[in-house]
C-alpha cells in the first residue's frame, strides 16, 4: 500500500473489503470487524479523524468490483498509484479530529470533513471508526446544528457539483438565465447541480432513465426533465440552439452526446463518472465542434501534477454557505440525503448504489 510507514496503535471497528470482484454480491464483499489495526500519523501533516458518516461515491463502487482506478483519481497521491483497492474503502467523510500533526493546522476536538481517496486508492478510507487525512484534503466544519447524517450528504457531492458548474463551465460567465443540462439528474452530484443552479436562477434541465425519477427531479427544481431514451429527440426541440452548459456524469462514453446538444460556445464538463468506462474508444479532439468547450473537471484537480490545489481555499466558503442555507430549510434535507445505512449494512448500501435506486446522496452512519 502506501510507500509511507505506519504503526498501528490499538484497533477500530471497520468494514474490511476482503472479497472484492465484479461478479460478487456486494452483501459478500465486506466483513465488520471490531479488531482492525487503527492507523497512527505518518508524519505531522496528518491527522488523524474518528469518523461519524461517510457519504458513498461511484468510485467505491468500482473498487469493490476490483475494476483499475485512474491515475488522476489519487490527486495529491498519484506517486502511489495501485491498482488495487485498499482493505477499507470510504472516499470521504465528516467527523471530528482525534489526532492533529503538529503541521496540520488543526486541533483535537475540531469538525471536519475529509476528502481522503479511499475508493480504491493511496490509504485506507472511511468505512471506519477513524481514519487518516492529509491536511491539503481536510477542512474545517462551521459550527452547526446539524446531524451527522446530513452533513455526510453535503460536502464531496456538493463542492464537486460546485466546482464543475460554476469554475469549469462557467455557468455564471454565460449570463443571467442561462441553461445547464444535467445528465445524470438523479446522482448525487447531479442533484446539488440542480440546487446550487436554481439557487443563481438559471434554467436547469436534467435527464434519468427512470420514469418514477421524473416527478423528483420537477421537485427538487429541475425546468425540464428528458428520459435518457428521448435525450436526442427532447433537447434539441428544447433548446435549438443548445445548451449553455451540460454537465456530463453518466460517463466519457457520452461526450458526443453532450457535444450534439451543446450551443456554440458552450461548455461540456465531465465529471464524477456513473459508469465503469473512463474512456472513449476512437475518440479524437477533431471531433470537438467547432467553438464549443469539453473540460474534464477533477473536484480536487484543475491542474496538472503539482496544482492539484488550485481552487480549493473555496472549498471552506462554499459549504459554510451551503450549510447555512441547509439549516435554514432553504434546501431541505430530504431533496439531498436520500437514505443511510450503517457500517454493517455497507454492502446493503453499495447494492442500493449500484442498483441506481437513489435519487441524492446515500450514507453510511460509522459511528453514533
Amino acid at each position: 500500500m502506501p510507500s509511507w510507514g505506519n504503526k498501528p496503535s490499538g484497533s477500530m471497528k471497520a468494514a474490511v473489503l476482503f472479497k472484492p470482484g465484479e461478479d460478487i454480491p456486494p452483501t459478500e464483499c465486506f466483513k465488520v470487524t471490531e479488531d482492525y489495526p487503527r492507523p497512527t500519523l505518518p508524519s505531522p501533516d496528518w491527522t488523524l479523524c474518528k469518523v461519524y458518516a461517510a457519504g458513498l461515491n461511484r468510485a467505491e463502487l468500482r473498487g469493490r468490483a476490483a475494476f483499475p482506478p485512474g491515475l488522476g483519481e489519487f490527486n495529491i497521491f498519484q506517486k502511489e498509484y495501485h491498482e488495487d483497492p485498499p482493505k477499507i474503502l470510504g472516499e470521504e467523510f465528516v467527523g471530528i479530529v482525534e489526532e492533529a500533526g503538529s503541521a496540520s493546522g488543526l486541533e483535537k476536538g475540531e469538525h471536519v470533513t475529509g476528502f481522503i481517496y479511499g475508493g480504491g486508492k493511496a490509504h485506507d478510507g472511511a468505512y471506519a471508526e477513524y481514519t487518516l487525512c492529509h491536511k491539503r484534503r481536510l477542512y474545517r466544519l462551521p459550527e452547526t446544528k446539524l446531524s451527522w447524517e446530513t452533513l455526510g450528504a453535503i460536502p464531496m457531492s456538493c463542492w464537486t457539483a460546485f466546482g464543475s458548474i460554476f469554475e469549469a463551465g462557467g455557468l455564471d460567465r454565460k449570463g443571467r438565465k442561462a441553461t445547464l443540462l444535467v445528465h445524470g439528474g438523479t446522482s448525487s452530484v447531479g442533484v446539488w447541480a440542480i440546487l446550487l443552479a436554481k439557487d443563481k436562477g438559471h434554467t436547469v434541465i436534467a435527464t434519468t432513465r427512470k420514469q418514477e425519477k421524473v416527478a423528483r427531479l420537477k421537485q427538487i427544481g429541475a425546468d425540464h426533465v428528458v428520459l435518457e431514451d428521448e435525450f436526442e429527440d427532447k433537447i434539441p426541440k428544447l433548446y435549438p440552439d443548445g445548451v449553455d452548459v451540460v454537465l456530463e456524469l453518466v460517463g466519457p462514453d457520452h461526450m458526443r452526446r453532450s457535444l450534439s446538444v451543446t450551443a456554440r460556445y458552450g461548455s461540456v464538463v465531465v465529471t464524477g463518472v456513473l459508469t465503469k468506462q473512463w474512456g472513449l474508444e476512437g475518440f479524437r479532439p477533431s471531433m470537438i465542434p467547432t467553438c464549443r468547450n469539453l473540460t474534464f473537471y477533477g473536484m480536487t484537480n484543475r491542474g496538472s501534477l503539482g496544482a492539484e490545489d488550485e481552487g480549493l481555499e473555496m472549498v471552506d466558503g462554499v459549504l459554510a454557505d451551503v450549510i447555512k442555507k441547509v439549516e435554514s430549510g432553504h434546501y431541505p434535507k430530504e431533496v439531498f440525503l436520500d437514505r443511510t445505512f450503517t457500517l454493517e449494512e455497507i454492502g446493503k448500501a453499495h447494492e442500493y448504489c449500484e442498483n441506481s435506486e437513489a435519487t441524492g446522496k446515500v450514507v453510511c452512519m460509522v459511528s453514533s
